[in-house]
């Protein structure tokens, strides 16, 4: 079966390029699938997670994210999928998803999209002009999932918000992006969180909980990774708190899985995701984790109370004290540690691509 993904680009480090790069390699490798990924705007970059030979990639080198210039993006797009011929037209959720459905190139079209819903409320609602423009940008994005042939969400969450809209609706996770056999030792007094350093990882009341996490625990640190545009305003909200020697802004890291091993709980307080697979990975590395029960993922990776804590989005004293219930009791994180371990095997991709591979034959079947 012959498969063709879009996505604006493939050479950022994002969760979503990372997550497309171990599926296509899966399909062509394990599953024979012919796969193509199609980018806007690759542009002769190289994609930064490793392919297989076996994936082909196509540059349009076609702006696809202004209005101005979806129709000819569209028309590239079109002509492309006539020359591959697709068996199934993937969208990952970026501008194509507008013009995907128009498209007569007779292949099916569908969508896995890897945000949540709420995305365009969470991002711009905290005004009265922004929340108007978030309507207006939700009820589009609706209009274009409706008229694709399958929609795909990452959470059960989600799906349930999405049910009115696109009754037939699929759900399935992403997968882990690494396997380890090695678990944290769970015994330095060090946390871990990460995520790029932007409003909606609300990291400002991550710190507050930290102050209120340090009066009783002053020999705990607190480590961020991640870059973005509010490093700056992170900055100064630790120094206000007096907070600069216990939580350092360590950037960005080529190895997530070694610094995840060395410490011993993440910490998440993000006021949406999409499905979070740092989360994930933080779990199949042992660590116990502490977050905010935000739309959407993080209750669906976490079970509270057996693998971390989920604590009411907003509610600091509850992130600091769940914080500080996994640092005063040792027996309590390697318990929390063992059961995340244990829950992260549901989603090792062996066990994710088999249903991709059903949704896809059926599909095809049905076309």
């Amino acid at each position: 079966m012959r498969i063709a993904y879009c996505i604006h680009s493939i050479h950022k480090t994002g969760g979503k390029e990372r997550v497309l790069s171990i599926k296509a390699n899966y399909l062509a490798d394990v599953l024979g699938y012919d796969v193509h990924i199609i980018t806007a705007a690759l542009k002769g970059r190289k994609p930064y997670f490793p392919l297989s030979p076996k994936v082909h990639v196509h540059d349009l080198r076609t702006p696809d994210r202004y209005v101005s210039a979806h129709s000819r993006y569209a028309r590239a797009l079109e002509k492309l999928l006539l020359q591959i011929k697709p068996d199934i037209t993937v969208s990952t959720g970026c501008n194509e998803i507008y013009c995907l459905p128009a498209l007569r190139d007779g292949s099916i079209k569908i969508c896995e999209f890897h945000f949540s819903h709420e995305k365009y409320i969470q991002k711009y609602a905290s005004t009265l002009p922004g929340r108007i423009y978030a309507d207006i940008r939700t009820r589009k994005l609706e209009k274009a999932a409706a008229a694709l042939d399958c929609f795909v969400l990452l959470t059960e969450t989600d799906k349930k918000l999405w049910e009115s809209i696109v009754p037939d609706a699929r759900q399935i996770y992403n997968p882990l992006t690494f396997t380890t056999e090695a678990t944290a030792a769970l015994d330095s007094k060090r946390m871990i969180a990460v995520g790029r350093l932007d409003p909606i990882k609300n990291y400002p009341d991550m710190v507050k909980a930290w102050a209120k996490v340090h009066e009783k625990h002053p020999d705990w640190s607190l480590d961020i990774y991640g870059v973005g545009g509010m490093r700056k305003k992170i900055i100064r909200l630790i120094k206000a708190y007096g907070l600069e020697d216990c939580i350092q802004l360590r950037g960005r890291s080529t190895d997530i899985r070694t610094e995840m091993l060395s410490r011993s709980a993440m910490v998440m307080s993000s006021l949406g995701e999409g499905f979070p697979m740092v989360m994930l990975e933080a779990s199949a590395c042992g660590l116990p984790i502490v977050s905010y029960d935000c739309n959407c993922g993080p209750s669906e990776i976490i079970e509270d109370g057996k693998t971390g804590f989920v604590v009411k989005e907003g509610d600091v004293d509850a992130l600091a004290d769940g914080i500080s219930r996994l640092i005063e009791s040792e027996d309590l994180r390697h318990q929390f540690g063992r059961a995340a371990a244990a829950k992260s095997e549901e989603f090792r991709i062996e066990h994710i691509m088999p249903q991709w591979d059903i949704l896809f034959r059926d599909l095809a079947a049905r076309r």
